[in-house]
């Protein structure tokens, strides 16, 4: 990648805001799938391989930025999701099965669409404006009224795709 295009990566990164990165790390996600069964239908195994490569690479990421103590039963459940998509992406790899990778696709697209509709409440943006400022949310504020750990600074997650592999994963994504 040049370094223009590389520097513009880390500027969308770093001023995106939380819920939007998520919401951006599912979109490369079902964008690999997709590419992964094209690679798939087209005989290019390297093609679908590093499509699932990637794919699973944002998976990992997401798993790793679940907060467990403030996401509660929410992120037990997502953990359980990313998982349970992670293993199924590896059998569909193996079996090259492209019904596999759809159900991935399904799983994905709808927590995507969960976090694309929590993401532009304002409840969610005060919330991830306090924690990326360091501050909790004054008891009684608007931001208190979301559910524990449904949004990622509400509970659900820590700062996700801010560190240096999250960034990573949205760079391949747009590659």
């Amino acid at each position: 990648m040049q370094p223009a295009a590389q520097s513009y990566f880390k500027t969308q990164v770093s001023t995106t805001s939380q819920g939007d990165l998520v919401v951006m790390l599912f979109d490369a996600a079902v964008k690999f799938l997709v590419t992964a069964k094209v690679g798939l239908s087209e005989g290019d195994m390297a093609g679908k391989g590093i499509a699932v490569s990637r794919t699973l690479d944002i998976l990992n990421e997401l798993t790793s930025t679940l907060n467990m103590e403030k996401g509660g039963e929410l992120a037990v459940n997502l953990r359980s999701l990313y998982t349970f998509c992670s293993n199924h992406l590896v059998r569909a790899n193996l079996k090259k099965d492209p019904a596999m990778i759809d159900e991935v696709i399904k799983v994905l697209t709808g927590i995507r669409s969960a976090y694309a509709e929590i993401s532009v409440l304002p409840e969610a943006r005060e919330a991830a404006a306090c924690t990326a400022a360091g501050r909790r949310v004054a008891a009684g504020g608007s931001a208190s009224r979301i559910p524990v750990g449904a949004f990622a600074s509400a509970g659900g997650f820590t700062a996700p795709a801010r560190g240096r592999a999250g960034a990573e994963a949205y760079r391949k994504s747009a590659l």
